[in-house]
């Protein structure tokens, strides 16, 4: 288990489980500086703000107030990061015994699931793919409001490198179950999961 997945295996069954399955940059704004954690604030902020100008209008404020008013935020944010600005997660279930394949993603508005014959899966393959900037000019200025402010954001607007894990069907069905941007991790992954199944022959690493 690490922080970017977790494997877990007993006799004849694998269960795979990451947030990291996706090969993408995001927005402009750099993950260091808007993230869920930064979401989750600023609406727990606002829910407490709200509350605050409703109460204030109505009742001496005091300091039970206020110590009410962190309380709030502290809950707050603890369930708007648990349950609105939960991270998607997919699970990768193998069943060797039945003969099957149970992809499911776990998303905030429902879920997307697909079930597969084992005997379906083509190869378990490692890929790599090179994401550029699509907003050079957003990033420049981005860039300068923050030396303005005396602040260097590491890697912004840098070209990124992800090494994937993708299971192919034999109808040419091609879903991404890992992404990393360290190659001996995504290789760890394809190598366990294609030691499970017992594949011998892969298909060669292709580079894009």
């Amino acid at each position: 288990m690490t922080d970017k997945y977790q494997m877990d295996i007993k006799d004849n069954m694998l269960i795979f489980r990451t947030s990291s399955f996706r090969a993408e940059k995001g927005s402009v704004l750099h993950s260091g500086i808007y993230n869920r954690e930064l979401s989750s604030s600023l609406a727990a902020g606002a829910l407490v703000m709200l509350l605050g100008f409703f109460f204030t209008a109505r009742f001496k404020t005091t300091a039970v107030h206020f110590i009410a008013a962190l309380l709030l935020f502290v809950i707050s944010f603890i369930v708007f990061r648990t349950c609105i600005f939960l991270e998607p997660v997919l699970c990768v279930a193998i069943d060797k015994k039945n003969g099957n394949i149970d992809i499911t993603l776990r998303r905030i508005l429902g879920r997307r699931r697909i079930i597969s014959p084992l005997s379906e899966l083509d190869s378990i393959r490692q890929d790599y793919l090179s994401v550029t900037p699509e907003n050079p000019d957003g990033i420049r200025l981005v860039e300068q409001v923050a030396l303005q402010h005396g602040t260097v954001i590491p890697g912004f607007g840098k070209t990124a490198e992800f090494y994937t894990v993708e299971m192919e069907f034999k109808n040419g069905k091609r879903i991404t179950i890992f992404s990393s941007e360290e190659p001996s991790m995504a290789e760890d992954v394809r190598a366990k999961l294609s030691g499970f199944i017992g594949q011998v022959q892969l298909k060669d690493f292709k580079k894009c």
